[in-house]
């Protein structure tokens, strides 16, 4: 028997603006038929576990694979791995961060996200809220805490003045701009893709997405279903329904 695996996104892929699964009972009798089938399901999301394991409670999916922090966190059952920002790399960059006060900038763990101040009420609220707002300088806690990524909200230009410098000064870590007003410090390596590499590296994987930080899944995956524009290198649908529904068509079942 195949070791059958289908992956995909949260935001924009499975779940709309309003949280609800893309698609509605037809997507969701899609994944029964494929877990019925012996198909594994996962999902890769930028956001940290507890969310996903929200959205898996919430519409009962059945789901013990997850793919968090945009590939530097992973469960599989009750086995967890995570790839961090060395000590000495997260309190430098702290301390570089420092110089740019018109930036907010937010530490991620394995669990948690700590802040200096409450969000903005338009920013993508969590699932489940583990946020710690504290006063505390994060060089007080990092070596107390596994830092997995430094999340910095700005101006396109002050964020790709901070992209440039930490990429020019440090060979291990990774600044990736994520949105026009956001970039993400990250150990070097880290992506979606890679995790699927680890994670999967002897299975058939069926991956869908819709936005850049899924397309690296493109190259480990059998077959790669894009919901989004601007991107070649895979099946373009329209949505995780019509994906699922292809899947489920080429399998026969």
């Amino acid at each position: 028997m195949k070791n059958n695996v289908v992956v995909f996104d949260l935001d924009g892929t499975l779940l709309d603006c309003d949280n609800h699964i893309i698609g509605g009972t037809e997507t969701l009798a899609l994944l029964q038929k494929l877990q019925a089938n012996n198909y594994r399901l996962a999902i890769c999301t930028g956001r940290l576990d507890h969310d996903i394991v929200a959205i898996n409670n919430l519409y009962d999916l059945n789901i013990n694979e997850r793919i968090s922090q945009n590939g530097a966190v992973f469960y599989q059952g009750d086995h967890l791995e995570a790839t961090l920002l060395d000590k000495h790399s997260a309190l430098a960059l702290n301390q570089l961060l420092k110089n740019y006060p018109n930036v907010r900038v937010e530490m991620n763990t394995i669990s948690n996200r700590y802040w200096h101040s409450d969000r903005d009420p338009d920013f993508p609220k969590e699932f489940y809220d583990s946020s710690i707002i504290t006063q505390q300088d994060y060089g007080d806690i990092i070596p107390f805490q596994p830092v997995v990524l430094f999340l910095i909200v700005g101006q396109m230009e002050d964020l790709k003045a901070i992209q440039k410098e930490i990429i020019g000064r440090y060979e291990n870590v990774d600044a990736i701009m994520t949105s026009a007003t956001s970039l993400e410090v990250v150990p070097q390596g880290i992506s979606k893709g890679k995790a699927l590499e680890r994670m999967y590296p002897e299975a058939c994987v069926y991956a869908i997405g819709d936005s850049e930080s899924d397309t690296s899944m493109a190259q480990y995956a059998k077959q790669f279903y894009y919901a989004g524009e601007g991107f070649d290198d895979g099946m373009k649908v329209n949505t995780i329904t019509e994906a699922l529904e292809d899947i489920v068509k080429k399998a026969g079942i």
